[in-house]
């Protein structure tokens, strides 16, 4: 028997819920651990790829390239970014992709398709999804097994977002898409806040997979952001970086990967 590369798409349908920060930092531990990690940024405005600190005008080649048609999946692969993690870089003219795509015949298995038979060096593959539900994060799920939510416990449209998401996950479903919620995350959590108490319970009340694990409101976040550098490699004792390795730590002790026939 062998594994097969987990593949998470870490999504809100909002914006500004954090969900880049996560799935960058994400990665970063996962590397850190052992891992061997493909984080794909999926998302037009391509915030995971600037976190590394990277510029459109290093790389020839982004998943819009892959997209399109003009690049297999492995010569979009930047390697190594941060130990254990390669990077498929984004770039803006994924906006042009999804509006390509809406006149395509199974427009929602691009993205699957152009992953097929390319993981398997990899032990995790995270998509980080533009803030909304469009055909590039429809495109994500349906290319995924997980979906990460990602709620910022400062913000009630979050939760809304949230909900949303899970809506259309399970429509997916319906139509045979083989994609489940696995983990809900609170990210941006500060306990002493009425907020964060109301979107609490709201969460609880929804009965969704929520993990243990919280990430805290900290600056040293967006420090990192503007720096070019996951905070996990800006700051390393951070209390962030520390709850985002046990965030690591929970999703792979919780959910392994599967196992298939060798």
């Amino acid at each position: 028997m062998s594994r097969v590369a987990r593949t998470i798409a870490v999504a809100n349908q909002k914006g500004g819920t954090g969900k880049s920060t996560i799935a960058v930092n994400l990665a970063v531990a996962l590397g850190e651990s052992g891992k061997r990690v493909l984080l794909i940024d999926v998302d037009p405005q391509a915030d995971a790829t600037s976190m590394f600190g990277i510029d459109h005008s290093v790389y020839e080649r982004s998943l819009y390239d892959v997209l399109v048609g003009e690049a297999e999946l492995p010569n979009a692969v930047m390697k190594d970014v941060t130990p254990g993690v390669d990077l498929v870089p984004g770039d803006e003219r994924m906006t042009d992709v999804e509006l390509t795509l809406a006149g395509e015949l199974m427009r929602e298995r691009f993205l699957a398709d152009a992953l097929e038979d390319h993981l398997e060096a990899y032990d995790l593959v995270l998509l980080d999804c533009p803030p909304n539900l469009g055909l590039l994060t429809i495109n994500a799920f349906c290319a995924a097994r997980e979906v990460l939510v990602v709620v910022s416990m400062i913000d009630r449209n979050a939760y809304k977002g949230a909900l949303s998401l899970i809506a259309t996950v399970r429509t997916l479903q319906r139509k045979k898409v083989p994609v489940t919620v696995s983990a809900v995350l609170r990210n941006n959590a500060e306990p002493t806040r009425s907020t964060y108490r109301v979107l609490s319970d709201a969460l609880l009340d929804a009965d969704l997979p929520l993990l243990t694990t919280e990430v805290p409101m900290r600056a040293g976040f967006q420090n990192a952001v503007t720096a070019g550098v996951p905070l996990l490699r800006y700051e390393p004792s951070h209390p962030g970086a520390a709850a985002v390795r046990r965030l690591a730590s929970e999703l792979a002790r919780n959910f392994p990967p599967p196992l298939v026939g060798s």
